[in-house]
C-alpha cells in the first residue's frame, strides 16, 4: 500500500502543469491629439515661441506640422551679440541669408509683428530694404528694426536709411528703430501709429515736426541716445507719455567742437518741451550739458527725473548754480503732478540746496518715489523734498536695476561734507506731510546690510508719521539670519501711529 501510494504520488508529480488561460492585453493606440487641432489653433500656439527659428524646428514633429510656421502672423529674427571672432561676419551673413529664405516661404498676408535684431553693416543694406518692403506689403502692425553696432560712433553713411515707403504706410501701430537714419523727404503718414521708439539717432526739428504731424493718434513717444533737435512741441491730444532717455553726447561732441577741440560751455543747448495734453513724462540718464526746459505741461500727472545734466570737465562740474537753475526750473513746472520720481543726482543737488538754505518749489505730489541708495549725499535732499511735499500720502524708496548700469557720473557731493550719522535723530524740522498725510511707505530693491542709514531713516519715519497705516519692507540679497535680525531691529522702533503695520516681503 505504501509503495502504491508512493508510486501514485510520484507519478502525479510528473504530470505537466495545466496552462494558464491566455488573456488578451488591451493595446492602447497613442493618439496625437495635438496634431488633431485646427490649423488656426496650432499656429496660435507656435506664435508663443521666442523666435521663428524655434517655430521652424517643430517641422520634425510630423508632416502635419511641416509648413504650419509659414502662416505665422509674428516673425521674430534675433541674432545674439556674442562678440566678434574669426568667422563672426560669416555667421551674420548666414543669419541674413536665413531671414531672406524664411521670408520667401512665409505666406501670411497680414503680419501682427515683424522684428529683426542683429549687428547691422552697410553690406546688408539691400537685404534689409527687402525685409522692410516685405513688412510694408504684408500690412505689418508692429515693426522693429533693432540694430546694434560695436562702434557707438557709427558714421551716418554706414547706417541703414529707412526707405521712404515706410513713412507712408498706414498699417503701423507700433514702430521701434535703433541705429537707423530717420529722414522722411516728404510727409509722414502713420495714421494708426500709437507707439514710436527711436534710439541712437540724429533728429532735426523738421523731422520731429513731420513725425508729430503725421501721427494723429500717437500715445507713447520714446527717444533714447538722441541728439539734433531743440524743440518738441506737441499739439495732438492723443500723446499721453513722453520718454527721453540719455542725450547722445558722443555724437554731439563730434558735431560741435570749438577751436581747442572741446565744447564751448558758454553755449546754451536746450530742448524745449511743450505738450499741454501730456500725462506722463520721463527724463532719465545723462544729458551732459543739454538742458531740458518745460513750457506747457499742465496736464502732467506723472513725472520722472532720474537724470543728470552733468558736464565732463572741472569747470562745469563745480558750477552748482547752473545745476540748481536747471533743477528748480524743472521742479517749478512739475509742482502740480500727483506722482513724482526722483533719482540720486537730483537728490544730491537738493542736498546742496538744503545746505544753502534753498527750498525746492512746493509740490502737490501725493506719491513720491526716490530711486536711490540711502547714503549721506542724499539725506538732506530727501528732507528738502519731504518738506516741500505737504500733500504726500505714499513714499517709495527703491533702486531700479538700471541705476548701477546707466547712471555713471561723478558724485556732486564730493566737495561738501555731509555728516549723515545722526542726521535724522538731530532733525528739528516739522514735516507737514508726516503729521497729516503720509499713510504708506515702501522699501524695495535695497541692501539693508549695507549701512545704518536705512534703519535710522525708518526709525525717523515711524517716530514722526502720525497717520501712517502701512510700511512694506522688501529685504533683498541677505542671508536668512541677517534678514531675521534686521526685522527684529525694525520692529523694535517706536511708532507714532497706533495703526501702523510693518510688513516684510
Amino acid at each position: 500500500m505504501s509503495r502504491r501510494s508512493h508510486h501514485s504520488d510520484s507519478s502525479s508529480d510528473d504530470l505537466p502543469l495545466p496552462k494558464r488561460p491566455k488573456t488578451r492585453r488591451n493595446r492602447t493606440t497613442v493618439v496625437d491629439r495635438m496634431s488633431m487641432l485646427p490649423d488656426s489653433l496650432l499656429i496660435h500656439i507656435l506664435s508663443f515661441l521666442p523666435t521663428i527659428e524655434d517655430a521652424i524646428k517643430t517641422e520634425v514633429l510630423s508632416k502635419r506640422w511641416q509648413y504650419l510656421w509659414t502662416s505665422l502672423p509674428s516673425l521674430l529674427f534675433s541674432y545674439p551679440d556674442i562678440g566678434e571672432d574669426f568667422d563672426y561676419w560669416e555667421r551674420i551673413a548666414d543669419f541674413v541669408a536665413f531671414v531672406d529664405k524664411t521670408l520667401v516661404l512665409c505666406n501670411c498676408s497680414k503680419l501682427k509683428k515683424f522684428v529683426v535684431e542683429f549687428e547691422y553693416d552697410s553690406r546688408f543694406a539691400s537685404n534689409v530694404n527687402l525685409w522692410t518692403r516685405f513688412a510694408a506689403r504684408n500690412a505689418t502692425e508692429e515693426l522693429q528694426l533693432q540694430f546694434y553696432t560695436a562702434a557707438e560712433g557709427l558714421k551716418e553713411e554706414d547706417r541703414f536709411v529707412l526707405p521712404q515707403l515706410l513713412f507712408t504706410n498706414s498699417s503701423f501701430r507700433e514702430l521701434r528703430f535703433c541705429f537707423c537714419s530717420v529722414v522722411p523727404k516728404r510727409v509722414v503718414d502713420w495714421k494708426l501709429l500709437k507707439k514710436l521708439s527711436i534710439g541712437y539717432v540724429e533728429l532735426s526739428d523738421d523731422v520731429i515736426q513731420k513725425i508729430l504731424e503725421g501721427t494723429p493718434v500717437l500715445e507713447i513717444f520714446d527717444l533714447y541716445y538722441f541728439y539734433g533737435f531743440t524743440c518738441l512741441h506737441v499739439n495732438q491730444p492723443s500723446l499721453k507719455k513722453l520718454i527721453l532717455r540719455r542725450f547722445w553726447y558722443s555724437r554731439f561732441w563730434d558735431s560741435i567742437e570749438d577751436e581747442e577741440g572741446g565744447i564751448d560751455n558758454e553755449h546754451d543747448f536746450t530742448i524745449e518741451i511743450s505738450a499741454s495734453h501730456l500725462q506722463s513724462l520721463e527724463i532719465s540718464g545723462s544729458f551732459w550739458i543739454m538742458c531740458c526746459l518745460l513750457a506747457d505741461v499742465s496736464s502732467l500727472a506723472d513725472a520722472t527725473l532720474n537724470c543728470n545734466f552733468e558736464c565732463y570737465d572741472d569747470h562745469c562740474h563745480h558750477d552748482y548754480e547752473w545745476y540748481q537753475n536747471i533743477l528748480r526750473l524743472l521742479l517749478r513746472h512739475l509742482v502740480h503732478v500727483k506722482k513724482l520720481t526722483l533719482g540720486s543726482w537730483v537728490l544730491q543737488l537738493l542736498s546742496i540746496m538744503e545746505m544753502k538754505g534753498l527750498r525746492s518749489p512746493l509740490s502737490k505730489c501725493e506719491c513720491l518715489t526716490l530711486d536711490t541708495h540711502i547714503e549721506e549725499s542724499v539725506l538732506a535732499g530727501i528732507a528738502n523734498i519731504l518738506e516741500s511735499s505737504s500733500h504726500l500720502e505714499t513714499l517709495v524708496i527703491t533702486m531700479s536695476p538700471s541705476m548701477n548700469d546707466e547712471y555713471s557720473y561723478n558724485d556732486l557731493s564730493q566737495p561738501f561734507n555731509f555728516n549723515g550719522e545722526h542726521y535724522w535723530t538731530s532733525q528739528k524740522k516739522v514735516f507737514k506731510c508726516l503729521m497729516m498725510h503720509l499713510k504708506i511707505v515702501k522699501f524695495a530693491g535695497l541692501g539693508w546690510n549695507c549701512c545704518d542709514f536705512y534703519f535710522s531713516f525708518v526709525q525717523f519715519l515711524l517716530k514722526n508719521s502720525r497717520v501712517l497705516q502701512k510700511m512694506v519692507i522688501k529685504v533683498d540679497c541677505i542671508p536668512l539670519k541677517e534678514h531675521f535680525q534686521a526685522a527684529q531691529r525694525l520692529l523694535s522702533f517706536p511708532r507714532s501711529s497706533s495703526d501702523a503695520v510693518i510688513m516684510f516681503n
